[in-house]
């Protein structure tokens, strides 16, 4: 079996977790014209969601690598060949309640409703050169007597919890809610370059880094445990089509900032290290099936000092638009955004049927975001309009079939009181 005993922190943080689907209302709840959905005093949801994908790596190596498991050279040869120059991964998976109040009357207004929130979110992606895969997985045998370049390469892992209080329309459901956040953890790290030589008899390795690591208070840990305060605001924006044909919603989540406490640390590392007299060939695994890693005296760390910051949170925005054609047929577009260093736009469009004003079915396909491509299906189902039950996949080939590049899975169940 691969011992992988030594790899990047930021080829394993980007693989621990999942990433986040929609937590949009869903469109049976949105065109349901059944009066019993809106004339309820509350409705009750509860939601999880979570997707990892990447463009370079696939499910298998990414399950294995996390959760143990021979990887063999021809994966890691077949994965390493099929790499473009720039590469990507990330996930991000959240737990969420929400409260919607019809019975109160907000600013003299019968349409406006309360809104409360409680939820726990993660999200984290990397960015990484097919060299810097290389050098980690297949070692640097085919580099002695040159300089590789390793970098730029970048990680960032956020988890934080919300405490909303908003305010919504009955007859829209569109929404405002502002939330107090709880920071639970941050990890950053930025490699704008780094330079790695490997002498020719593999007696000498260095490397010349250049970047910056940052991470919140680790003297905490668990929910909500208080390394980070701030603020968030999530919108959405439902526009109706006329004859209840479809609708224009607009999301935004996460739009806020924490600020972490003063005992973050954050490291610099702006000079070169070297290691000399020794022989290199662990770093060589091509003749043997494990990864070993020299152990120098000297951190790569080069300097250390405790210091407060700020950090946004990572915001995502959706803009879809959903149009009926022909009877209880409907189709969608829409387009996603993660704004941060690695993730690409994410355009999608699905086909729906509502067989009824309480049940629909809907297939979809996207391309971006930090996998390649998926398919995927869901159901959403509202029994009686008293109980609300929608799950599914937007990447549901990755969740059987280990050459897939991303997976993915949704649910939310709700009812009404």
């Amino acid at each position: 079996m691969r011992q992988l005993r030594f790899f990047l922190p930021l080829m394993s943080c980007c693989l621990l977790a999942t990433f986040s689907a929609t937590a949009q209302l869903p469109s049976v709840m949105l065109l349901s014209q059944d009066t019993t959905v809106r004339s309820c005093n509350a409705w009750v949801m509860a939601s999880a969601a979570g997707q990892v994908g990447s463009n370079g790596l696939d499910m298998d190596f990414m399950r294995k690598l996390t959760l143990g498991g021979r990887i063999s050279n021809d994966h890691i040869d077949r994965l390493s060949g099929d790499m473009s120059s720039e590469n990507r991964a990330g996930y991000a998976g959240f737990g969420e309640l929400t409260l919607m109040n019809f019975r109160d009357t907000l600013f003299v207004n019968p349409a406006i409703g309360l809104k409360a929130t409680v939820g726990s979110y993660y999200h984290g992606y990397a960015g990484f050169s097919s060299n810097l895969f290389s050098t980690v997985f297949q070692g640097n045998k085919t580099s002695a007597g040159s300089t590789v370049e390793l970098g730029p390469a970048f990680m960032m892992q956020q988890a934080w919890q919300k405490f909303g209080l908003g305010i919504f329309d009955k007859r829209t459901l569109s929404s405002v809610t502002l939330s107090l956040v709880e920071g639970q953890s941050y990890r950053s790290l930025v490699m704008n370059s780094a330079d790695f030589y490997t002498s020719t008899f593999g007696d000498t390795l260095r490397i010349a880094p250049d970047g910056e690591y940052i991470r919140s208070d680790t003297s905490r840990s668990g929910w909500a445990n208080g390394s980070g305060m701030g603020v968030a605001l999530d919108l959405d924006y439902n526009l109706p089509l006329s004859d209840n044909s479809g609708f224009i919603n607009l999301s935004i989540r996460d739009l806020g900032v924490v600020f972490w406490n003063d005992a973050s640390e954050q490291y610099t590392v702006e000079r070169e290290f070297s290691w000399t007299g020794f022989d290199a060939n662990p770093w060589l695994i091509n003749h043997d099936d494990s990864l070993v890693a020299p152990s120098p005296q000297d951190s790569l760390l080069s300097s250390r000092r405790q210091t407060t910051f700020m950090a946004p949170l990572p915001m995502t925005f959706q803009l879809r638009y959903l149009k009926q054609f022909g009877k209880g047929h409907f189709y969608e577009v829409g387009w996603n955004l993660w704004p941060n260093r690695v993730a690409k736009p994410q355009v999608f469009a699905g086909i729906s049927h509502r067989f009824s004003d309480h049940l629909m079915l809907t297939a979809r396909a996207f391309a971006g975001g930090y996998s390649r491509w998926g398919m995927g299906a869901e159901v959403q189902w509202m029994p009686r309009g008293k109980w609300l039950v929608r799950a599914g996949s937007n990447h549901l080939v990755g969740l059987v079939a280990g050459k897939a590049h991303g997976a993915e899975a949704f649910v939310s169940i709700g009812k009404s009181f």
